[in-house]
C-alpha cells in the first residue's frame, strides 16, 4: 500500500433499504433509519465534518449493511460514489457482507456468527476489520451524525490511559440533537416502561451529569459515540444473539469480563436522524422487547444484578418486563403491523423462548472471540484485501 495506515480507525456503518419505487420490499434485517437506494444519504454530511485539518491521523472504514441481500450490490455502488469525493482528505474505504463471508470461509470454526445481518453483526465487523488493519483504537460513529472539529482529539484523550487507578479501555459520550439538547423529548409519563423509555433514558443522563468529574463510570453507552481500545475489543465482542441495543449489551459484556466502561462528558456528537426513513415503530418496539427479555436472561445466567445498570437499562430488566411489553405492544398494534411482525402475545412469547434458547450461547461466543481476533489479526491475506480498498475505488 502506498501510504501508512493510521492506528486510529473510524468505522461508520451505513444502512440501506429498498427504493421509494418499492417501499414494501422484503426485509430480513430491521434498522432504525435505513436509507432508500434513491434517497438522500446523511453519510456525506458526517464525512464533511471529519474533514477539519490538523489533529491526529485516522482512517475511515464504511460498513455497508442492507435490509435484504438483494440490495447488496446496488448499495455498495451507491456508497462507493458517496465516499469517492473524500478520498483526498483521509484514507477511506468500504466493506460489505462479502468481507464477512470471506472471514467465515477462512475461519469457519470461529466465525459462524460473523455476518452483516443485524446490529450486532455489523458492530462485530466494525471491530474485526479494523483489527485486521492494525487499529489500536476504534472510533465508532453512525452515518446520521456530525462531529466537532476537535472530536478525534477528545475521543483519544482518555482511552488507553489510567484514571482513578483503573485502565480506560472503553469510552462513551453523549448525543446532542440538532438544537444542541442532550435530553430526549419526553411525553407525560404513563407508568409503562416502554412508553416512558425516553424519560427513563433521560433519568440516566441526569444521573451521569450530576456525577462529579469529566470522566465517570456509566451503565449506558450509545453505539454511534463509542471508543474501543485494542485491549478491550480483542477480548470482548458484540453478542450475536442481541437484535437491538447492541451498544448497551456490549457494555454489559465488558462488565462480565471485568472491564468498566466510562463516559466522557465532553465527548459529544450531534445526532440528526432522517425521520422520514424510520423503521416501523411496532417493529422497533418488538425488537426492544426481544432485546430486553434476552438481556435479562443473560444477566440471570451470569448472576449479575440488573440494579447496577439503573435507571437505564436496569429498569427494563426487572421481573415485570413482560407485562409492560404486552401493554405497550397492544397500544401500538395495527392489523398491518401484526400481520407483518406478529401479535403482541406472539412477540412476547417468541422473545421469552428465544432468550431461553439463545442466551447460553453467548458464553461459547465469548470464549471464541479472543481466538477469532487473534487469527484475524494475523491474517495477512485479509489485511491486504481491506488495505487494497483504500487505494482503489470502493467496491463490494
Amino acid at each position: 500500500m502506498g501510504r501508512r495506515m493510521p492506528n486510529v480507525i473510524i468505522v461508520i456503518p451505513t444502512y440501506w433499504t429498498w427504493s421509494s419505487q418499492r417501499p414494501d420490499g422484503p426485509v430480513e434485517a430491521v434498522y432504525d433509519h435505513p436509507t432508500p437506494l434513491d434517497g438522500e444519504s446523511t453519510l456525506p454530511r458526517l464525512l464533511e465534518s471529519l474533514g477539519a485539518p490538523g489533529g491526529p491521523e485516522f482512517g475511515v472504514l464504511i460498513l455497508t449493511a442492507v435490509t435484504h441481500p438483494e440490495l447488496e450490490k446496488a448499495s455498495a455502488g451507491r456508497v462507493a460514489s458517496l465516499i469517492a469525493p473524500f478520498r483526498a482528505q483521509h484514507p477511506i474505504a468500504q466493506a460489505t457482507e462479502a468481507d464477512a463471508a470471506a472471514i467465515r470461509r477462512r475461519r469457519p470454526s470461529l466465525a459462524a456468527h460473523v455476518q452483516m445481518r443485524n446490529y450486532a453483526g455489523v458492530r462485530n465487523l466494525q471491530l474485526l476489520l479494523a483489527h485486521a488493519l492494525g487499529a489500536e483504537v476504534i472510533v465508532a460513529l453512525d452515518d446520521d451524525e456530525t462531529v466537532a472539529p476537535d472530536y478525534i482529539q477528545t475521543a483519544l484523550h482518555f482511552v488507553g490511559r489510567e484514571h482513578a487507578g483503573e485502565p480506560v479501555m472503553g469510552v462513551a459520550g453523549f448525543y446532542l440533537d440538532a438544537e444542541g439538547n442532550v435530553m430526549l423529548p419526553e411525553r407525560p409519563r404513563t407508568g409503562n416502561i416502554f412508553l416512558d423509555k425516553s424519560a427513563i433514558m433521560n433519568d440516566s443522563t441526569r444521573a451521569l451529569q450530576a456525577t462529579p468529574g469529566r470522566l465517570v463510570p456509566t451503565p449506558v453507552a450509545l453505539g454511534g459515540n463509542m471508543i474501543f481500545h485494542r485491549d478491550l475489543f480483542t477480548r470482548v465482542g458484540f453478542d450475536p444473539g442481541i437484535t437491538r441495543g447492541e451498544d448497551i449489551d456490549y457494555l454489559i459484556n465488558a462488565r462480565l469480563s471485568g472491564h468498566r466502561f466510562w463516559l466522557d462528558k465532553e465527548l459529544l456528537i450531534t445526532h440528526r436522524p432522517p425521520e422520514a426513513y424510520g423503521a416501523h415503530p411496532y417493529a422497533k418496539l418488538a425488537q426492544d422487547v426481544c432485546r430486553f427479555v434476552y438481556e435479562r436472561e443473560k444477566l440471570r445466567l451470569a448472576s449479575m444484578d440488573p440494579a447496577q445498570f439503573d435507571p437505564y437499562p436496569g429498569r427494563f430488566l426487572c421481573n415485570d418486563l413482560e407485562s409492560h411489553a404486552l401493554a405497550a405492544l397492544q397500544a401500538q398494534a395495527t392489523p398491518q403491523a401484526m400481520a407483518r411482525f406478529g401479535s403482541p402475545q406472539q412477540v412476547v412469547a417468541t422473545a421469552a423462548r428465544r432468550a431461553r434458547e439463545a442466551s447460553p450461547r453467548y458464553l461459547e461466543f465469548a470464549d471464541r472471540w479472543p481466538n477469532l481476533m487473534e487469527t484475524v489479526g494475523q491474517d495477512a491475506e485479509l489485511r491486504e484485501r481491506i488495505l487494497a480498498r483504500f487505494e482503489q475505488p470502493a467496491r463490494a
